[in-house]
């Protein structure tokens, strides 16, 4: 089991589940799914990325054409992480909708 994911690890795992994308292209597909209430600066990013690929979840390869450019993609444990973490979220929105429900 994992731990529970940050906001900012779960928007890079959702965005490299749609496509491989590499760093400039994952901070605009973050943006554009947070709607802009997550921006990641490059440090912070990269940072995430260097965990997550240590951890297995994702893949660097080469982007095609480029030599210093790196492409992320979600590895099988990653789509495994992110899977259960919907599936923990889901499970938390469902136990807690009653009571937000009773808020005034």
């Amino acid at each position: 089991m994992h731990p529970d994911l940050s906001r900012r690890e779960l928007f890079v795992l959702a965005a490299l589940a749609d496509e491989p994308l590499h760093g400039y292209g994952l901070v605009k597909a973050i943006e554009l799914k947070s709607e802009g209430s997550i921006v990641f600066d490059p440090t912070h990013l990269y940072r995430i990325l260097r965990k997550m690929s240590a951890d297995g979840w994702i893949r660097e390869q080469e982007a095609a054409g480029y030599s210093r450019r790196r492409t992320y993609c979600i590895s099988g444990k990653g789509r495994g992480v992110l899977r259960d973490e919907l599936a923990r979220l889901a499970w938390l929105t469902d136990r807690l909708r009653p009571a937000a429900e009773r808020l005034p």
